[in-house]
């Protein structure tokens, strides 16, 4: 392993050179797609050509997971008694487009159910009381939620309490201890024992339609008068979710993320589709635009503003009304940003100010943080430091935090063993949130760094230490288009099957300029001894080390190694390669 100019190490993969050119010769795909399938470990051949060909027919039967017939047996009752099924959803993306999949499929089977989703500001997340007793008096039999409420106690007695059945599906972190439910729907339950594991909100919720589905045309529901809805149309919806959740794109969530795709591509979605226009997505949607331009402005009337415009647009099927929604959350979105900017800045001068002692985990608290932003605060705090962190919003004597976490350290479980200390909290391994007394904030930041060592110290593995795997050494000479048609095999990427990223060693950068509006990006190229060239980006790199060193080595014209991926750029009707930067190293690298 070698440190580059941010202080990371790059790691190539281990890999099997035999197994690899067994898959490549046994699939006829290229020595670097079979590398790279080696590398992550698919290295048998029918179980690497699944993961090239992923099919609905991969799934697993959504039948196995715990209480789902439950679930699906009242689900049956309500139908057939024409009782009012109302959805209770998280304001976030995921519970967003979960709420509007069940919503989408009620409907599309002759039911309108009821769209809800809490105020972030007056009600915090989760199933409360006063939510309750207004889907009673909106006349709501049964209650689905969606994306929470696995650990809403006191709230489910209320609901039962006050005649509504709740039938809960989430996929966050669980306790023992089950509320009082009809069913409990959760691939994360503790003694769940299914194969559907590691599934986004929507994708639970998508996986109670495939069974509600069989469940009804098993009866005989649909007929001459009744068409079955094509679910795979749902798809766009738990693929968006999936992905901005940052759920492991593995398994069958790689298959619901590359259908998902395909159906956000159709655009029959009209939320999602006007959602791709205001966002400048004019191309075949990948998880690139799913994740970082539809997914924040889905999320940003929950953050800054209406927590229910994402479900809304989403679930709409009137054109002129998802555009006003998509155009009301763009707008939002670009306020959002500002909103963040400010907030982020005090954040980062505080974690500066902590990581001095050398923490294992940041927790930094403000008074007058907007509430709204502090996840996204969250996650770019931990991409600049790599620490477990938890950002708080003061307000008064509560507050609320959101957290995110670093491979390795599971930030839900610190949140759950630590609820003495919290008014409520819950998430799964990566994310996580609370409400706090603003008095208990100092005892929490003290539990927690105790709780995120004791899981550091656990593990052979120095999981503070950012490492940067490599997934193959490559020449200038050979990057082509050819090796991006083969690249595109691989897709789709996200959390837990990465963009393969290759170093580029020994070469030189010929072309280096500040880019962008703001010129914290940088525009370069870089060539070899023999004379080949790539053009490329650095996002960001103006505001680290990358960016001057790249600017430094034009002058120099010392030599560097990059570590990048690889891109299709496509203008005025022709193609071409083009590299993003991750990160860069003096001289030759050298991998030990």
């Amino acid at each position: 392993m070698t440190a580059s100019i941010t202080g990371k190490l790059w790691q190539m993969k281990s890999t099997n050179v035999r197994g690899g050119l067994n898959l490549s010769q046994k699939l006829g795909i290229s020595p670097i797609v079979g590398h790279i399938l080696s590398s992550r470990g698919f290295v048998e051949t029918d179980i690497a050509l699944s993961f090239l060909t992923p099919k609905l027919s991969d799934l697993p039967d959504p039948n196995h997971l715990m209480d789902m017939d439950k679930a699906v047996a009242r689900l049956m009752v309500a139908i057939e008694n024409n009782e009012k099924i109302a959805i209770f959803g998280d304001y976030d993306v995921d519970g967003g487009c979960a709420t509007a999949l069940l919503v989408r499929y009620f409907r599309s089977i002759g039911l309108e159910a009821l769209l809800y989703i809490p105020d972030r500001m007056t009600e915090g997340y989760g199933p409360n009381n006063q939510a309750m007793d207004t889907l009673k008096e909106m006349g709501a039999d049964v209650v689905i939620t969606v994306d929470c409420g696995s650990v809403a106690f006191e709230p489910m007695a209320y609901a039962q309490k006050i005649g509504l059945d709740v039938i809960i599906t989430d996929h966050h972190q669980t306790v023992p201890e089950k509320p009082e439910c009809v069913a409990l729907v959760n691939p994360n339950r503790v003694d769940e024992t299914s194969p559907c594991t590691m599934l986004s909100g929507a994708g639970v919720a998508f996986y109670m339609v495939l069974s509600l589905t069989r469940a009804l045309r098993e009866k005989g529901f649909f007929n001459d008068d009744r068409n079955e809805p094509d679910n795979r149309y749902l798809l766009d919806l738990v693929a968006v979710s999936t992905v901005c959740d940052m759920v492991p794109l593995l398994g069958p969530n790689r298959v619901l993320v590359a259908m998902g795709l395909k159906a956000l591509a159709s655009r029959r979605n009209l939320g999602l589709a006007a959602l791709a226009d205001v966002s400048g997505v004019n191309e075949k949607p990948n998880t690139y635009h799913a994740g970082f331009m539809i997914g924040p402005r889905i999320n940003a009337g929950g953050r800054i503003s209406d927590c229910d415009l994402g479900a809304k647009l989403l679930a709409t099927e009137n054109q002129e009304e998802a555009m006003r929604l998509a155009e009301h959350l763009h707008l939002l979105n670009e306020e959002r940003k500002n909103i963040e900017s400010e907030v982020l800045a005090e954040a980062l001068t505080q974690a500066e100010k902590l990581m001095a002692d050398n923490p294992n985990c940041l927790i930094v608290a403000g008074e007058g943080w907007h509430e709204g932003v502090i996840g996204i605060v969250a996650s770019r705090v931990k991409e600049k430091f790599h620490r477990p962190t938890v950002v708080i919003a003061i307000d008064g004597e509560e507050a609320k935090g959101s957290g995110r976490s670093i491979s390795g350290v599971d930030l839900g479980k610190a949140i759950i063993d630590n609820k003495h200390l919290l008014i409520k909290g819950g998430g799964h391994k990566m994310a996580a949130g609370l409400s706090i007394q603003t008095t208990q904030i100092e005892a929490f930041r003290q539990a927690m760094e105790q709780h995120v060592t004791a899981q550091i110290n656990n593990t052979e593995d120095d999981l503070l230490t950012q490492k940067l795997y490599v997934d193959d050494c490559i020449s200038l000479a050979g990057v082509n288009l050819k090796l991006l048609d083969e690249l595109d095999r691989l897709e789709p990427y996200g959390n837990g099957h990465y963009e393969p990223k290759f170093v580029i060693s020994g070469v030189y950068v010929n072309y280096a300029k500040a880019v962008g509006a703001d010129g914290s990006h940088l525009s370069l190229s870089i060539s070899s001894s023999t004379g080949d060239q790539l053009r490329g980006i650095a996002f960001r790199a103006m505001e680290n080390d990358i960016g001057p060193f790249l600017l430094a080595a034009q002058r120099s014209k010392k030599s560097v190694s990059v570590l990048a991926t690889l891109k299709r750029n496509s203008w005025q009707g022709r193609d071409s390669v083009q590299m993003q930067v991750v990160d860069v190293m003096e001289g030759t690298f050298k991998n030990s």
